[in-house]
């Protein structure tokens, strides 16, 4: 009875670490895929502490029941590797220590502060943002192999698009919308209500729902770049794109005419986050993808040094925003 009762107080642990990682994984990666892997592992887990509870000693030798018991053992082993992953994600949503380059409170502030400074990328904060200011020459939209931080004409790497599913082969049918590269348009998975960005002959531009297929076609017809992705906003008024995760988000947004990355600078709620935008004075602004695995990110820092801002390079990341300089 002794031994049944312990088993019993295995799988309460078990299942207990299950609902934490169920917590963390809904609060900071919503309903994907992980939660629900997550959900059937703590209903196991459930089912084993019933099992052990309602099972008779003398019965623990039936053949049926010592299957049972295997499976639900193996479920219990895997609840730490569930564990593991939650963790992750968790890890996922904090920027890495960051030297900020100035604290300001409007965009008027940005182009002096470049010009002063004479840096590549000008790291930026108000009380909830970071903000990344490029002095790039070039935006590229790369897709299929990650970009090296080898390449000093790189000045920043983030990922770009949505992706349909968790896939090591990339192909351009998991990309989500249209996207073009240096004029080569690719048509990705079909999805409704999506902006778009382009950069075409210099000028960076984001549009709204209705014209964001036909520009992303006319940019790759012009030879530039382009991809889909949600309206955050669009001339100031806040896009349909909806969240109720608790997490970083990411922009690519409009700054004195020049494309941007603006991150929140810890978690927060997606309304919070609009509303610093919108406070900040940005107009414009393209979602940027911020799960786990997708948010990985990097900026030429001091002396061409690389700096990791958040995640880890997972290889089922497969195409991305690069500001280029010289």
């Amino acid at each position: 009875m002794n031994r049944n009762r312990n088993r019993a107080i295995w799988y309460l642990f078990t299942t207990m670490l299950s609902v934490f990682s169920i917590s963390t994984i809904r609060i900071f990666d919503g309903y994907n895929w992980p939660f629900y892997a997550v959900t059937v592992n703590a209903v196991v887990s459930l089912l084993g502490l019933l099992f052990h509870i309602h099972i008779a000693e003398r019965d623990l030798k039936r053949p049926l029941t010592i299957a049972a018991r295997i499976l639900l053992l193996l479920n219990s082993v895997s609840v730490f590797a569930m564990i593991g992953f939650s963790l992750f994600i968790l890890s996922s949503q904090y920027h890495n220590p960051l030297k900020p380059d100035a604290v300001i409170s409007s965009p008027s502030e940005i182009e002096p502060l470049l010009a002063e400074s004479g840096k590549d990328v000008l790291l930026l904060e108000t009380d909830d943002l970071y903000i990344y200011y490029i002095d790039y020459n070039d935006l590229s939209y790369v897709a299929g192999k990650r970009p090296s931080k080898n390449d000093q004409d790189s000045l920043m790497c983030v990922a770009a698009a949505f992706q349909s599913t968790y896939q090591l082969q990339f192909n351009h049918e998991n990309i989500v919308g249209w996207h073009a590269s240096e004029g080569q348009l690719e048509r990705g998975k079909p999805e409704k209500n999506l902006g778009a960005f382009t950069y075409v002959n210099g000028t960076a531009r984001v549009w709204d729902t209705e014209e964001a297929e036909e520009a992303v076609q006319n940019a790759a017809a012009e030879g530039g770049m382009g991809f889909q992705q949600f309206i955050v906003l669009y001339d100031g008024q806040r896009g349909t794109h909806g969240s109720d995760e608790f997490r970083c988000y990411r922009v690519l947004a409009l700054i004195n005419g020049r494309a941007c990355i603006i991150d929140s600078r810890t978690q927060m709620h997606y309304d919070d986050f609009i509303n610093a935008l919108q406070d900040f004075g940005i107009r414009d602004a393209l979602y940027c993808d911020m799960g786990s695995g997708w948010n990985y990110s990097w900026y030429r820092g001091e002396n061409g040094r690389a700096v990791d801002i958040i995640g880890i390079p997972w290889p089922f990341s497969h195409n991305w925003l690069v500001f280029r300089g010289h």
